[in-house]
């Protein structure tokens, strides 16, 4: 009987409203059949003698695919690329049927079901060609649909307030499954933001006319004059931008270069990504301790967060109702997105004066020392931060009266005279009282008001790690960490300038000057809550001080790994509880990607990435044997034999007092072992000093040799800029390489030593040339032989 089949995937509720739409075809509904890959493999036999096939799918069963290939239909439309190859019939009758379920809502599905039985002979009169309906525009639950973006604001309300911009699939609008859009826009608007909530397709098309995101981002967020919004919300999936997609480049090329990034700088403001897990209900999610699924995490996770999205926190999840997919808000983070979105609006709209920061310097645990404060790979943080509180205050942030600290000595010395440090072990906290090295206390009543806000069951796993906080602050406990507690109160140490809070990060378990070497033992269990002194400190940073951002300087501190799912996180898990909604931006090493996104995923921080330190090469290594190396090259080049055997004891004998394996053979290839091993040795970069937050290198030696240190091997598309020195002297780079422990006469050193030497003349002839200040335009060829050899004359 059946005559025309449709197979709708993605869970799409398309599904439901084609269902729905059956029932009003009358006696031709019965020759129609709805089907989802899930349900299609029981149809198989009606898949074949259907006359017209219709597929909205990414995947279908082996056996489905099959029928559908063998089957008689005159005419098969596939609407996803997925299977395009099963298409057959007219390209005509083929373009209006997807022209129908493009241009979508309920007036065109019930058009393509009828315009589907006409194609079959079914029905003899031809519906009406499909109904033009927006592709982009704003749809807000209470006003409609505009595709202007003026004439909405002149009719909403809330049009003077902030304003909010939120992206999300035109799929939503048509097809009502809408419910954790409006919750998001309720929960804005309870926080008095105003919301330009905004459909898109997402993906350019520029047969039907159908915009990218980008192209409805430039359309309804940016106005005349710039941007009509302080913040974005993106409820799309995938990348934002375009990446080029739409350019006649190269895939790699597309990707090689960030194409877009200049649209959202013209929008200047913070891009947000709520999470809408598609796997996974709300009880599913919540006792998963990985959090979101995997293909979520890749969708609406990993693949934003290039576009530099930010504040990956669950909304919603998803509920199976038959074959297709409904989505369910998550209330409670729906109201934390609103409130973080508020936070970050705020910051944006506050003149620097009235900003408070709050700066939070790593403590790394269990070094039993108090000038731990402040670590961070590769930076020097202290001396970073004092230079931050001087630019802060050159930019009119208010740090109060006092002196500050000029250098980061001044600030250590400081925080060292103030005791202003969590590490309780060596320091009693009458002390940190006493030398005033606190920013404020916590006393019981408050400290109870904010631990009763804590889920049950972080709650409960408080109390059974770290007992009451009624026997902590009342002087009952003394075994177990107690944190820094003063007159029955928590105290919280660091330094104020003003507007301007420094802190240690407070302590995630230590049991100060009673420690026994146990309680150390449970610092990296992820499954144990920080302490009631962590929670106390947080909490003041964003209930008392009321910090409008915190700023966590260097790599890395711990909130980021405290309990909790891996991603997506709920209200029990510690790096959400933790950062509270206050905007949170965090310094770190750009060399350390993996632990970055974790900073990004799980606390919500916003990277603000540093250089590595600048490098040079270990050319200092293993002095001693480098010298007999060299006498050794030296004696067998001028036929020395006796000498040679001499040398080469002395170079066993230098090699197993520094534990090096010479292992079996003879003299050459015991020499050409140790060549290559000091070859690699040396050739090693490693750190010229620590890196400063925002400076580069200034001193031409030290930037030279980074420069050299970064260029000392050939790579796929340049040459070393060794081989480049070599080349210009006439030196033969290629056999240096080869033979190691060969002779180089052109320069009268051993080819191992010979890579030093054009190492040191590569590094000698930058140092010129950025003393000089020679820009890369006016450097000719003549002018750079010049300098090279200059400095091969020196001796570099």
């Amino acid at each position: 009987m059946t005559l025309v089949t449709l197979i709708i995937g993605y869970h799409s509720p398309v599904i439901a409203l084609l269902r729905k739409l059956k029932s009003r075809l009358g006696g031709a509904g019965q020759f129609v059949q709805i089907l989802s890959p899930d349900t299609a493999p029981s149809y198989v036999e009606a898949i074949r003698r259907s006359k017209v096939v219709f597929l909205y799918t990414h995947t279908l069963p082996e056996e489905v695919e099959k029928a559908i290939a063998e089957s008689s239909a005159q005419l098969i439309v596939s609407a996803s690329e997925n299977y395009a190859h099963l298409a057959r019939g007219s390209q005509e009758a083929a373009s209006t049927v997807i022209m129908y379920f493009k241009a979508g809502g309920e007036e065109n599905i019930h058009s393509l079901l009828l315009y589907l039985l006409y194609l079959a002979g079914i029905v003899e009169e031809e519906p009406p060609p499909p109904e033009e309906l927006p592709w982009h525009g704003v749809w807000h639950p209470r006003l409609g649909v505009y595709e202007d973006v003026d004439e909405y604001l002149r009719s909403y309300g809330m049009a003077g307030r902030p304003l909010v911009g939120i992206l999300y699939y035109r799929s939503l609008w048509l097809y009502g499954n809408r419910k954790p859009l409006e919750a998001l826009i309720e929960a804005l608007e309870a926080e008095g933001l105003g919301v330009i909530p905004v459909f898109t397709t997402g993906y350019r098309n520029e047969l039907t006319g159908e915009p990218s995101a980008e192209d409805t981002i430039r359309r309804f967020f940016l106005g005349p004059w710039g941007p009509r919004i302080d913040a974005l919300i993106d409820m799309l999936s995938f990348f934002l931008l375009d990446h080029g997609r739409y350019s006649r480049m190269s895939v790699n090329d597309r990707f090689r270069v960030a194409h877009g990034v200049e649209l959202l700088q013209r929008l200047g403001v913070p891009v947000f990504k709520p999470i809408r897990e598609f796997y996974q209900d709300e009880n599913e999610w919540l006792s998963n301790p990985q959090g979101v699924s995997y293909l979520t995490q890749v969708y609406e996770v990993v693949m934003p967060e290039v576009d530099g999205a930010i504040e990956p926190i669950l909304a919603s999840t998803s509920v199976r109702v038959e074959d297709y997919k409904l989505y369910k808000p998550y209330h409670p983070h729906m109201r934390l997105v609103a409130r973080r979105v508020k936070r970050w609006v705020a910051l944006r709209r506050k003149k620097p004066g009235e900003r408070r920061v709050a700066i939070v310097l790593n403590n790394p645990p269990c070094r039993q020392v108090e000038a731990s404060i402040g670590m961070g790979l590769g930076l020097d943080a202290p001396e970073s931060v004092a230079r931050l509180l001087v630019r802060l205050r050159s930019l009119g942030y208010d740090l109060g009266s006092d002196r500050l600290p000029t250098n980061g000595q001044e600030l250590v010395e400081l925080m060292l005279q103030k005791r202003a440090t969590s590490e309780f072990r060596w320091t009693p906290v009458e002390e940190i009282v006493r030398r005033g090295g606190y920013v404020g206390m916590v006393d019981l009543e408050t400290y109870m008001e904010w631990f009763m806000e804590l889920p049950e069951q972080a709650r409960r796993e408080m109390l059974k790690w770290w007992g009451d906080p009624r026997d902590i602050l009342s002087g009952k406990v003394q075994r177990i960490f107690a944190g820094a507690v003063y007159d029955g109160k928590f105290v919280i140490p660091g330094l104020r300038f003003g507007n301007v809070v420094v802190m240690p990060q407070p302590k995630f378990g230590c049991a100060g000057a009673a420690c026994d070497g146990r309680v150390c033992k449970i610092l990296h269990n992820p499954r144990i809550p920080p302490p009631h002194q962590w929670l106390a400190a947080y909490r003041w940073v964003t209930r008392v001080f009321r910090a409008d951002l915190i700023l966590h300087v260097g790599t890395h501190g711990t909130l980021e790994f405290r309990p909790g799912k891996g991603v997506g996180l709920s209200p029990s898990c510690w790096p959400e509880i933790s950062i509270d909604d206050v905007p949170f931006l965090y310094i770190y090493v750009v060399s350390n990607p993996m632990e970055g996104v974790i900073a990004k995923r799980r606390g919500y921080s916003v990277i603000v990435d540093h250089v590595h330190p600048p490098f040079m090469k270990a050319d200092a290594a293993l002095e001693e044997l480098d010298r007999l190396l060299e006498e050794y090259s030296r004696a067998r080049s001028l036929g020395e034999e006796a000498r040679a055997k001499i040398v080469y004891e002395q170079i066993l004998e230098e090699a197993r007092k520094r534990g090096l394996d010479v292992g079996q053979g003879s003299p050459e290839r015991t020499v050409d072992r140790l060549h290559d091993l000091l070859t690699a040795v040396r050739a090693s970069a490693v750190e010229n000093g620590l890196h400063v937050f925002g400076e580069t290198p200034s001193e031409p030696r030290k930037l030279a040799e980074h420069v050299a240190a970064v260029m000392a091997s050939d790579t796929g598309e340049w040459v070393s800029i060794e081989r480049a020195v070599a080349d210009i002297l006439g030196v033969d780079y290629d056999s240096i390489l080869v033979e190691p422990s060969g002779f180089c006469k052109r320069l009268g050193v051993s080819n191992r030593k010979a890579r030093e030497v054009l190492h040191r003349i590569a590094v000698k002839t930058l140092e010129k040339l950025i003393s000089m200040g020679v820009e890369p335009e006016k450097l000719t060829p003549e002018l750079l032989q010049g300098i090279v050899v200059d400095s091969a004359r020196e001796g570099a």
